[in-house]
């Protein structure tokens, strides 16, 4: 039978993949198609109305079929190839995303010569945001929370106890009592992602709005409300995140039977549908915001930045002090590969895995 926990994160899992992907280009400013500029869109709107719905039918068919592939091969896929379902799912959309890139770049070559393209930086300096402070130690505040009641309940603790559950709930790693091994989770997994997350909403405070629209004035007002969002959702992660180590907490410390493991998986579910709802209300970089705003006129110039932007996807520019920067062809930021101060913070992304797993191990 397959495991409850596995059916609560990969399967829903997949299929978001799979929404989210297809969804995209209904999330991302008019003018940029898969990816690439196009000034003129308006002229292609039935052409590309048709390459948004059959991107939109490949990524679900893709996650419907790995679904029904993993639902149906279960008991004879290793574990660890399981895992690496959404990456296979990443993977194959990825490659549907260059095939519609190539059929938008077709037809922005049919009205744009290279003699009209003026390359310019998307991103002009401005003020981010305005938010209550407060909203910054809520994180903070319950972690510290979850620290004392963890505290409290130290005695009761038992000697030896289960760090670690299999998918069938039953444990599969032990530790013996220490502070190191009873506050794994909320001190030295917590703390540091909650660090994390403030770098993360600290360089978004220092990126830069899309100027290479008509209304340059509008498009630096919907970022600065995009960002004012943004930020409570990061919050909101971060507080489903701490709140998901104390649940893994309780389980370890024998509050919570082990019969129950499977509910850890349900505060991360609550990711999901707030991510999307996030995405569709406001659009990539804030675009569907202050609809009735107006702005001056565009000087007529057609503008093209796509070179600094590899495959619609990497950023990379120099001249831009940005770390993060509104994604060309996704939802949220991505780092400015131009700056090095965004390979320290990645490194800090991928190192803190790592760390957690050699601390998994020594203890």
């Amino acid at each position: 039978m397959i495991s409850i926990v596995i059916l609560l994160s990969i399967v829903p899992v997949t299929l978001f993949i799979g929404i989210i992907f297809g969804l995209i280009p209904y999330f991302i400013r008019p003018d940029l198609i898969f990816g690439l500029r196009v000034p003129d869109y308006q002229y292609f709107g039935p052409v590309i109305s048709k390459m948004k719905k059959e991107n939109l039918i490949y990524d679900l068919s893709i996650s419907i079929i790995l679904v029904v592939f993993f639902i149906i091969l279960y008991t004879y896929i290793p574990p660890i190839l399981i895992e690496l379902i959404p990456m296979l799912e990443i993977f194959f959309m990825t490659g549907v995303y260059f095939y519609f890139r190539s059929k938008t770049q077709e037809l922005k070559n049919k009205t744009i010569s290279l003699e009209q393209q003026t390359r310019i930086s998307a991103f002009i300096q401005t003020g981010s945001t305005n938010i209550n402070p407060v909203w910054y130690l809520v994180p903070w505040i319950e972690l510290i929370i979850f620290i004392i009641i963890g505290t409290i309940y130290y005695p009761n603790i038992p000697n030896t106890f289960a760090i670690h559950f299999g998918p069938n709930g039953k444990p599969n790693a032990y530790a013996t009592k220490s502070i190191t091994s009873v506050f794994l989770l909320l001190i030295f997994i917590a703390i540091p992602l909650t660090v994390l997350f403030d770098l993360i909403i600290f360089a978004i405070g220092r990126s830069r709005t899309n100027a290479n629209v008509p209304n340059p004035k509008k498009s630096a007002l919907q970022l600065k409300g995009f960002n004012s969002k943004l930020f409570l959702l990061l919050i909101a992660i971060n507080i489903i995140v701490t709140f998901t180590m104390f649940l893994g907490s309780l389980l370890m410390w024998g509050v919570i039977p082990s019969a129950y493991s499977f509910i850890l998986v349900l505060p991360p579910l609550l990711i999901l549908p707030l991510v999307l709802i996030f995405a569709a209300r406001n659009g990539q970089a804030g675009w569907k915001m202050y609809p009735n705003v107006k702005d001056g006129e565009d000087n007529g110039a057609v503008r093209d930045d796509d070179k600094e932007w590899i495959g619609g996807l990497i950023y990379r520019n120099k001249n831009d002090r940005s770390i993060l920067v509104p994604k060309r062809y996704g939802v949220g930021y991505t780092f400015n590969f131009g700056n090095r101060w965004s390979f320290l913070i990645l490194g800090i992304i991928i190192g803190l895995p790592i760390v957690i797993i050699i601390l998994e191990v020594m203890i």
